[in-house]
């Protein structure tokens, strides 16, 4: 009997957490660590367009979305503030990944090592990545990397660093 009270407390509790942001909803706070583990200041969304990619050292598809990463923060150079969430890792498993797989330029490598922050954001797949607007509201967001997953991006972020009046790229 107890182990079914338990349960059924267990779907309440569900039931009274938030839902994961939308299309259209502020974007979460961010309480991270740095890369080497220390907490540090939470990023700001206001005044620029971040792009927020949660990602896994382990993950195969996150490699692969993480070229296409280099290739966007290359094109957009400082009109996108970068900032790649590993989660559910500690420090050292990072430092091997960005010895291998070096950062785009100008990125921030954040660490979520309990999960939490992957949770509020209704992060479900890796990598998951979310795009965030001037006014620290989630315009986009990508779930999963596959074919079109650089074009998508740069699609929606020369959209909305034009709308921020950031000068955009050519094509």
């Amino acid at each position: 009997m107890i182990g079914a009270g338990a349960a059924l407390l267990a779907l309440l509790m569900q039931g009274l957490a938030s839902p994961p942001p939308a299309i259209g909803d502020a974007a979460p706070a961010l309480e991270v660590d740095d890369a080497d583990g220390r907490p540090t200041p939470p990023p700001r969304f206001s005044g620029h367009v971040t792009l927020v990619d949660f990602f896994a050292t382990w993950c195969g598809p996150c490699k692969q979305a993480h070229r296409d990463l280099a290739a966007v923060a290359e094109t957009f150079g400082d009109g996108v503030a970068l900032l790649l969430v590993d989660v559910g890792e500690e420090p050292e498993a990072l430092r091997r990944f960005t010895a291998a797989w070096p950062p785009p330029k100008g990125a921030r490598l954040v660490l979520d090592r309990a999960s939490g922050n992957a949770q509020r954001w209704g992060q479900d797949r890796f990598p998951t990545t979310f795009l965030v607007d001037g006014g620290g509201v989630i315009r986009h967001i990508n779930r999963g990397w596959g074919t079109g997953y650089r074009a998508r991006l740069t699609r929606w972020l020369r959209a909305m660093t034009a709308a921020l009046g950031t000068p955009t790229p050519p094509r």
